[in-house]
């Protein structure tokens, strides 16, 4: 439009990107806290149960809607969109909790039914912060974290991004109280302002999720008793590592303390942990099965062992050999099973 009456415009954010792609690049630290943030959301997914009866019901959409969120957040901050930014913090915030709310009674595959189909009752409806945060405090292990570490006003003093939705004021307008400018501009104290945000909720929504599934925090070598294909809602040592390093001083170690006294959780944990230990033998299958799911589903075996050689190189003999006898087998399975190319060349070679 040659005559255009809109200000925010495409080109005037890929300026503010520029800017804020420099900004992260000249402060390291800012950048390493953003991707450890987002990793340690990324890893507390895994300890939401996923069994036969809730598979596919729902009961994990909350907890990718937020995760989302965050995503959208962290590109609108980039793109200089700052008030839009702090609002979908402030989704990301209430759906991080309600993840928690649906699953509290580990009935979340029934209980969020409505409100997954947006139907039209009162009882459908997000439920207000109030009464999520009754239901939560109802939960003992939350309880009693709150009652020496009091996250329900971490929670109260995240409040005011409740005024970027409804632009109370300046301060919480598209100049977000620092610009003057009636574009999008790049301002490195919003910047920072939304990373103190994001910290504060990504360090909320994890530590419930922690406290509801307090196995999340015990270390343990899972890949003993199932190799690769972990079936459990745990973590691995390096992912509670990470989140460890991110969570405030106390927290968990109290965490961790809960662990040890819920009875469920070690309940679980006994369980996993007595169970037989893999035998190299069955580690080996496994491994070879998961190696022909990704030949058959992504490049073909010729691509696929170019990488897996290149990574080699840095192996020790031993593991050299290992993996020499299981390319043997995978080349003469790809061979006769079709699987040498990819598979986008293989659907091509059918339609031609």
């Amino acid at each position: 439009m040659k005559f255009s009456p809109y200000i925010y415009e495409p080109k005037k954010s890929m300026d503010v990107l520029k800017q804020s792609e420099y900004h992260l690049k000249t402060c390291p630290e800012i950048e390493e806290k953003i991707t450890e943030l987002g990793w340690a959301l990324q890893f507390i997914g895994k300890v939401i149960p996923q069994t036969t009866d809730n598979m596919w019901s729902g009961h994990f959409f909350p907890y990718t809607e937020a995760i989302e969120e965050f995503q959208v957040s962290f590109n609108l901050m980039l793109l200089g969109f700052y008030k839009q930014a702090f609002v979908s913090l402030r989704s990301s915030l209430e759906l991080g909790l309600l993840s928690v709310y649906f699953n509290i009674n580990d009935d979340g595959h029934q209980v969020v039914q409505d409100w997954l189909k947006s139907a039209n009752t009162w009882e459908a409806n997000t439920p207000q912060a109030k009464k999520i945060w009754s239901i939560l405090l109802a939960n003992s292990n939350i309880k009693s974290f709150n009652d020496k570490i009091d996250i329900k006003q971490k929670f109260d003093d995240l409040g005011y991004l409740h005024n970027y939705v409804h632009t109370k004021g300046v301060r919480y307008s598209n100049r977000v109280g620092l610009k003057f400018s009636n574009f999008q501009t790049f301002e490195e104290r919003a910047v920072s302002k939304w990373l103190t945000a994001y910290e504060e909720i990504a360090v909320l929504v994890i530590t419930l999720h922690m406290l509801k599934y307090p196995i999340s925090a015990l270390k343990f070598d899972w890949s003993t008793k199932v190799g690769i294909d972990n079936p459990f809602p745990v973590l691995e040592e390096f992912e509670i590592d990470r989140i460890e390093e991110l969570l405030p001083e106390g927290y968990f170690e109290e965490i961790h303390g809960i662990a040890l006294s819920d009875h469920d959780t070690q309940e679980l944990y006994k369980n996993i942990v007595s169970s037989p230990d893999m035998t190299e033998l069955e580690r080996e299958d496994q491994a070879i099965s998961f190696d022909k799911m990704s030949i058959e589903h992504g490049p073909g075996f010729i691509a696929w062992e170019k990488v897996q050689l290149s990574m080699m190189e840095n192996w020790s003999v031993a593991d050299k050999e290992i993996m020499q006898k299981r390319l043997k087998i995978l080349k003469e399975w790809a061979i006769e099973n079709n699987m040498m190319k990819s598979q986008l060349e293989r659907l091509k070679a059918k339609t031609s």
